[in-house]
């Protein structure tokens, strides 16, 4: 039985910033209860979104990514480096929350509740797929619909029909793999019209759940080398993220640092 609301798991926590972008410090399993919580609230509007050194580095330069992180019900950290400086910044419990971990996580948490989830994202037939092998994972959870939106189009799709079958199955949980930063700002402007009472941002963990593509190993994940992998894994999709984006996220926490020191010695 849920004895507290889902916003008084996390209020406690006090959101961070790293580089400007909100970072709420949680462990995986707080962030699962929250959402769990959240998803039982009769309330559409709830997002949470993985956010990771990608769309740090992105904000910079993307107010609205920015706006939509900040207005997110939770921002957990999906990467060792913002967990690093989390736990460097006083809160020791913080936990990397990846999607291929959080899904069945989430679904574990909510089996016995009844949690019901839909999968909206990824190639034809991902979403379908990553949906039987969470049943397949956590036995007993309810997956009651799946759908691949047209990704040619701009975010500014018609959801009709997704409307339509959210109406008809009414899933707690809408599991979002549009990749970011577009489903954060999906989310964002779809958060007050989809009858869903949490979506959840988790880029391509549809296709690492579904075994389209191989995840990085556990042991790689927990030394924050999971980028190095999907980079060999796929170098010519992502030399420039995790080249170009990883140097340019150690430049500016660098100038950031140099920025608060100096500013410390002329106060």
């Amino acid at each position: 039985m849920i004895r507290m609301t889902a916003r008084a798991s996390i209020e406690p926590l006090h959101p961070e910033r790293v580089l400007g972008q909100r970072v709420d410090p949680v462990s995986k399993a707080q962030a699962a209860e929250a959402v769990v919580e959240r998803a039982f609230v009769p309330k559409p509007g709830a997002y949470v979104c993985l956010t990771n050194v990608h769309t740090t580095v992105e904000s910079q330069r993307s107010p609205a990514l920015r706006a939509a992180v900040d207005h997110a019900f939770l921002s957990v950290p999906d990467g060792m480096p913002l967990t690093w400086i989390l736990r460097r910044r006083g809160h020791g419990h913080t936990e990397k929350v990846t999607g291929i971990e959080y899904i069945p996580l989430v679904a574990s948490k909510g089996v016995d509740l009844g949690l019901r989830h839909f999968f909206y994202g990824g190639a034809p037939g991902i979403a379908v797929r990553a949906g039987l092998r969470l049943v397949d994972l956590v036995p007993g959870a309810k997956v009651v619909g799946a759908a691949s939106p047209p990704f040619a189009q701009t975010p500014g799709w018609t959801t009709e029909d997704l409307q339509q079958q959210l109406r008809r199955t009414r899933p707690h949980i809408l599991w979002v793999g549009l990749g970011a930063p577009k489903q954060e700002l999906w989310m964002a402007a779809r958060a007050g019209e989809l009858s869903v009472p949490v979506m959840i941002g988790v880029g391509a963990a549809f296709d690492y759940l579904s075994g389209a593509k191989a995840h990085a190993p556990t042991f790689l994940r927990h030394v924050g080398l999971e980028w190095l992998f999907r980079l060999a894994v796929e170098p010519k999709r992502l030399w420039r993220r995790y080249l170009l984006g990883n140097s340019t996220f150690v430049y500016l926490l660098l100038r950031d640092a140099i920025s608060r020191q100096h500013a410390g010695r002329e106060s």
